[in-house]
């Protein structure tokens, strides 16, 4: 028995040499952790993904960024970038559509590059500035503006917050930082937000302090977000369509919704209503979709996509205020001389394509595969698809412009109109039979100064005021017999929510465009 204490009295003793060996262990390991931070934040930042999401070797990433912004063709834009939004990916499924954002932008000088970006790995609420010190990549280092990050810290008390910890692992506004330091003029300093979990509210709160921030300052904002998340090819097609015509229609609540409410994965969401909220609150009314594709269309299979846009917002130049643009006679879908560039075959086979899509999608089917060369069909235009049954509106759903060729848009927007009109159940395999198919190949929207130059039956129209928006098509005026006073009027209350009379309001915002429309019943003819 005395041995067998003398025993258990050596295991306590070494037991206890051990927890006191791990425990300073631990503690020291805590304290230079702790060291480790307090001079990581006052000095370099070192990158968390080079040699996994882009080239570690410096000049191989320098060429790898010159490729990609070389192969970004016809990247145009009108007025002054004041907003990017570009994906962030590893660069060999994402780079192929960010360097088209990044090239608009080629060549500028700002002051202060802000980077919103979206936080993967930490959970915590509101948005985290990395305020001092520099952010080193391959091709160099980047000095953080303390100054915009003191001013920043400052006025977004409660919501915005100094936190450098939420920045280790994160890599949405590390994959940025390359490109920025190959198209800028050196001499730029960045502001590194890394944005929490935030209501809608307080997405636009963050959107006034960025505003606030840019007065007296030339800046740019890039927001960085990737689109649908692992859905199949065509599906992400169909998501990423419809968040591209939330962006071009400004409409950052309806965006919001959907992606709460919906399978949509936006995953820098809150990034991007801040961003877009700023960029109109200090005057930018131009939004430029420059490319959109996923990872199924640059480096992956089709089974589970990631999407992928770049975009531009911009402000006319030099803070004037642009230049009415008139609505043309010509609808974009002419050529000059101004015969339809959309055959009647066209036409007949843009139907086909939407009601065989409706059919397999109403039945649970996978979606057909169409593969389009005529040049009409590859258009790059926007559209509507409208179904009637029995004369009755059974659904309507489009966007303003896309990247896409025309068949694809039509495809997606077929899917859309037949499942996801809010006003509407889903269709129904039997009511096919019953159901008309109409398709509407629209001109880019132009803003315009008066609204007594809107034409009835001609043009389609836009109006925006705040953050409502709502949109007649061409069609529309034709079929209800209203007169210009009537129809605006219906159109400011019962598609923007918005007082009946609003479109006479100098700050309502009105734009029209143009429409080639063709049906099955023309077709039938």
């Amino acid at each position: 028995m005395k041995r067998l204490w003398e025993r258990r009295d050596r295991e306590g003793r070494r037991s206890s040499l051990s927890f006191c060996m791990t425990f300073l262990i631990s503690l020291f390991c805590v304290l230079c952790s702790l060291f480790s931070v307090s001079c990581e934040a006052g000095g370099v930042k070192e990158p968390n993904v080079a040699g996994a999401f882009y080239p570690r070797d410096a000049q191989d990433l320098a060429s790898a960024v010159r490729w990609y912004l070389d192969n970004a063709k016809d990247v145009k834009v009108e007025g002054e970038p004041v907003v990017l939004i570009v994906p962030h990916a590893g660069y060999v499924y994402s780079a192929p559509v960010a360097a088209y954002g990044f090239k608009a932008v080629e060549g500028k000088a700002y002051e202060t590059v802000v980077i919103l970006g979206p936080s993967h790995y930490f959970p915590f609420h509101g948005a985290s500035v990395y305020s001092r010190g520099t952010f080193r990549t391959p091709l160099g280092t980047l000095d953080i503006d303390t100054a915009a990050a003191s001013s920043f810290l400052a006025s977004g008390k409660g919501l915005v917050v100094d936190e450098q910890g939420y920045f280790e692992q994160e890599h949405s506004i590390e994959v940025e930082l390359p490109f920025l330091q190959s198209v800028l003029k050196p001499g730029f300093k960045i502001l590194p937000v890394l944005v929490g979990d935030m209501n809608y509210d307080e997405c636009l709160r963050l959107a006034s302090f960025l505003a606030g921030l840019s007065n007296g300052r030339n800046m740019l904002v890039v927001v960085s977000t990737d689109l649908s998340h692992y859905k199949t090819y065509r599906e992400a097609l169909d998501y990423d369509a419809r968040t591209a015509a939330y962006l071009a229609a400004f409409d950052t609540r309806g965006l919001w919704d959907a992606v709460a409410s919906t399978g949509w994965n936006v995953c820098g969401i809150r990034p991007l209503v801040a961003g877009m909220e700023y960029a109109r609150q200090i005057g930018a009314d131009e939004f430029s979709l420059l490319r959109a594709a996923n990872s199924g269309d640059t480096a992956g299979g089709r089974d589970r996509v990631v999407g992928y846009l770049s975009a531009v917002l911009s402000k006319p130049q030099d803070g004037h205020s642009a230049a009415p643009v008139a609505a043309q006679d010509d609808s974009i879908t002419q050529n000059d001389t101004g015969e339809s560039m959309l055959t009647q075959q066209d036409k007949k086979r843009l139907l086909e394509i939407a009601r065989e899509t409706i059919a397999a999608h109403t039945a649970g089917k996978s979606l057909p595969v169409f593969h389009e060369s005529g040049a009409g069909l590859n258009l790059k235009r926007g559209c509507f698809v409208t179904l009637r049954e029995r004369g009755n509106l059974r659904g309507c759903i489009g966007l303003f412009s896309s990247d896409e060729p025309l068949y694809r848009s039509v495809q997606s927007m077929a899917v859309a109109s037949s499942s996801q009109d809010y006003r509407f159940s889903p269709v129904r395999p039997q009511e096919l039979k019953d159901i008309t198919i109409e398709i509407s190949v629209l001109s880019e929207p132009g803003l315009i100064d008066d609204w007594k130059k809107i034409r009835l039956g001609i043009d389609g129209v836009i109006v925006r005021r705040g953050y409502s928006s709502g949109v007649f098509l061409p069609q529309v005026a034709t079929e209800t017999g209203w007169d210009l006073e009537t129809f605006l009027s219906e159109l400011c209350s019962q598609k923007a929510g918005l007082p009946s009379d609003c479109y006479k309001d100098p700050g309502t915002k009105i734009y029209t465009f143009q429409a080639e429309i063709f049906s099955e019943e023309e077709s039938a003819r």
